[in-house]
């Protein structure tokens, strides 16, 4: 697969459970126990059937702004252009200052004609929903459709963060839009098979386990013993080489949650497939609260994810589930894949503000992760392919953001993944401005449909992008904190960024035995 098709800038979150540092002191951003019990007793209105109305506003596509040979790809209306559904209007997340009272809240929503529809009590943030369509309207000056949205997006954006009990604020944004409606949002399998094995012959390596020498570390002791990797992504299916743990029956199916799933688990010595980085695995996993409409108009059904049900997957995960090893979360906005936006430029202000925003939020979720020993890590992004200079991965997604902000706090638990082919060199789709790089190129893992599209439960395929990339590294970390026990996390994942191999961007490649002689036996 050619790397001007790499579309997925995934945002793979991997979330260890291991004790980490957090450097100097901060004020913290979490919630008081008196705010987050103001937001337990709000009045949540049901969702019913609220979410099969919702409206998107759409960003108009220029073509000519997409990487080279992306606009063939789109589906484009009758006038020949492309839009993409971007913000759900009249649905906002606020997240308070940590001593927000119950009647400071209550002021607030009345005041502004809210409907609490969701909260998120452990970082001090609802969602909400209004009539903020003043934001949108357009004006005479406006030159074109883009520049309402855009104006709608930074006015709801700095109107709400200008009340003093408001730390950060954000309209609902599009991660995942339609496939059918931009099929780069969605990485494609290619070279879908099953794989047969010879007589005798072990499950197939994958050149990336060989180059982080995962394999290396499969005889040292403790390696083997049982690990949970969770994993939250867009889909899956059930697998031959997977051993997932209460997947649910209604979940969307899709190879992309496979892939990453098994590239950290796929199976060890079933005589099947391939072989993940951990010699033992079992995989937690599930999707975003993704939900389905149609959107201009288009009466195809398709699913969204959103910003919001991210957060709350997410802040459910964390809650739910203290036995997790590793949470793995997939999921960004490929802002020129998708939207022929370079997040870099002079004139992507507005945009950086939107990741700003969102970024905020995120670093309460760092923090809360970091209390309980959490390590997060996260994809670099794809949008960088045949540029010059690579963009840089703080704006590519709200998540590097929220990794690079939380360091300059102190919070360190954060750690953002570039991609690396086999000649050693950033991928061409990697944006740059990681901690560290892993394999990221031509992946065989674990897929969910066959190369007609129908699902199986036998297929392997290969994919490309920092969503495989991100897994590898993080896997790696559970799999180094199983055969180097009493390191807290951050000090592994510092033991893996020491790395003396460098890709030709200067950034360390993940060589595990070079980790396991930086954190010797305790």
């Amino acid at each position: 697969m050619s790397h001007a098709k790499v579309a997925l800038c995934s945002i793979v979150f991997l979330i260890a459970v291991l004790s980490s540092g957090t450097g100097r002191a901060q004020p913290s951003s979490l919630p008081s126990v008196e705010t987050q019990n103001a937001i337990k007793r709000l009045t949540v209105e049901p969702r019913g059937s609220r979410q099969q109305n919702t409206q998107f506003k759409e960003f108009r596509v220029d073509k000519d702004k997409l990487p080279a040979g992306s606009a063939g790809q789109l589906k484009l209306d009758d006038q020949g252009n492309a839009s993409a559904p971007l913000v759900v209007p009249n649905t906002l997340l606020l997240q308070f200052e940590p001593t927000a009272s119950k009647a400071d809240i209550d002021t607030l929503l009345t005041k502004r004609g809210l409907t609490v529809v969701d909260t998120y009590p452990a970082i001090g943030a609802v969602k909400v929903e209004g009539d903020l369509s003043k934001y949108f309207a357009p004006t005479l000056s406006d030159r074109t459709a883009n520049e309402a949205l855009l104006r709608g997006v930074t006015g709801v954006i700095d109107d709400f963060k200008s009340e003093p009990i408001v730390r950060s604020a954000t309209p609902d944004v599009i991660l995942t839009p339609k496939a059918d409606q931009l099929i780069l949002n969605l990485l494609t399998a290619t070279d879908v098979a099953p794989i047969t094995l010879a007589a005798g012959e072990v499950e197939r390596l994958d050149w990336g386990i060989v180059d982080i020498e995962a394999s290396k570390l499969w005889t040292l002791k403790g390696a083997s013993d049982g690990a949970l990797l969770g994993v939250m992504d867009v889909g899956f299916a059930r697998h031959e080489d997977i051993t997932f743990l209460e997947l649910l029956d209604r979940i969307e199916v899709h190879d992309h949650g496979n892939h990453v799933a098994g590239i950290g688990c796929a199976r060890h010595g079933n005589g099947k497939g391939v072989r993940g980085v951990i010699p033992n695995c079992f995989v937690r996993a599930t999707t975003a609260d993704v939900f389905f409409t149609s959107a201009g108009g288009n009466p195809t059904l398709g699913f969204f994810v959103v910003f919001s049900q991210v957060l709350a997957s997410f802040d459910r995960f964390l809650n739910d589930y203290a036995d997790l090893k590793v949470i793995n979360l997939s999921m960004g906005y490929n802002w020129r894949s998708n939207f022929g936006i370079n997040p870099d430029a002079p004139e992507s202000e507005q945009w950086r503000k939107l990741v700003e925003s969102q970024g905020v939020f995120l670093v309460s979720v760092l923090e809360l992760a970091n209390k309980s020993g959490k390590v997060v890590v996260s994809a670099a992004g794809n949008d960088s392919s045949a540029l010059t200079h690579p963009i840089m991965a703080k704006y590519a997604s709200p998540f590097n953001w929220a990794a690079i902000t939380a360091r300059e706090k102190g919070i360190r638990n954060g750690v953002i993944v570039e991609a690396h082919d086999q000649g050693k060199k950033r991928a061409s789709f990697s944006n740059s401005g990681g901690h560290i790089s892993c394999p990221g190129v031509n992946i065989l893992s674990v897929v969910a449909r066959d190369a007609g599209g129908n699902q199986s439960d036998a297929m392997y395929g290969t994919m490309s992008g920092t969503s495989m990339a991100s897994p590898y590294c993080a896997s790696a970390l559970v799999l180094l904190s199983l055969v180097r026990p009493g390191y807290t996390g951050v000090e592994l994942v510092d033991c893996m960024m020491a790395s003396a191999d460098k890709t030709d961007a200067g950034t360390p490649m993940l060589k595990l035995t070079q980790a396991i002689i930086k954190c010797p036996s305790k």
